[in-house]
């Protein structure tokens, strides 16, 4: 069975899941997300999932096993998954994006971007807690990890700078 793949990529906050969600609920996509890998790899560890401990436990990963080492592990769940349409959130690293696009038939990788001022009011509880702690998160994930990087690789952009009504419109419309 080929499967159709979309990656989801964009900064902390731009609404990344919420788009996952979305396509969970109208489209049938399995979501599968790196963040889920890291919440695996801390229980194991018997360390608390938060934001700032999976991040490291992230970037230990890659240090030991590659920066497309995680890719590895959700290609393994993309293979195992009985659904024909399957959605990934947060990749960070150019060499997840390739793994992933290398491996599967029908790829894109689609960016949500969102003002960095309407990111940082979105924020949750479990992100850093002043402004300038969530923006250096920022400059981490986009020089550290390669975020920035991803973000160039995207196929498609969807803005998110409004409410959900207007963010599942630009979905549908690019589902069509």
């Amino acid at each position: 069975m080929e499967k159709k793949v979309l990656g989801i990529t964009g900064m902390a906050s731009a609404g990344k899941d919420t788009v996952g969600n979305y396509l969970k609920e109208k489209y049938n996509f399995e979501v599968l997300s790196f963040s889920d890998i890291l919440i695996e790899e801390a229980k194991k560890k018997k360390i608390e999932p938060t934001k700032m401990n999976l991040s490291k436990i992230g970037d230990d990963y890659r240090k030991k096993h590659g920066m497309g080492g995680l890719a590895i592990k959700i290609l393994n769940k993309i293979n195992k998954s009985k659904k024909d349409k399957i959605v990934i959130t947060n990749f960070r690293s150019p060499e997840e994006v390739d793994y992933i696009r290398n491996h599967v038939d029908d790829f894109t990788l689609v960016e949500i971007r969102t003002d960095p001022e309407l990111r940082w009011k979105r924020r949750r509880k479990e992100d850093p807690q002043t402004e300038e702690e969530f923006f250096e998160r920022d400059k981490r994930d986009k020089e550290l990890k390669g975020l920035g990087k991803v973000i160039e690789l995207a196929d498609k952009v969807i803005e998110n700078n409004s409410d959900f009504k207007d963010l599942y419109k630009y979905i549908d419309e690019f589902m069509k």
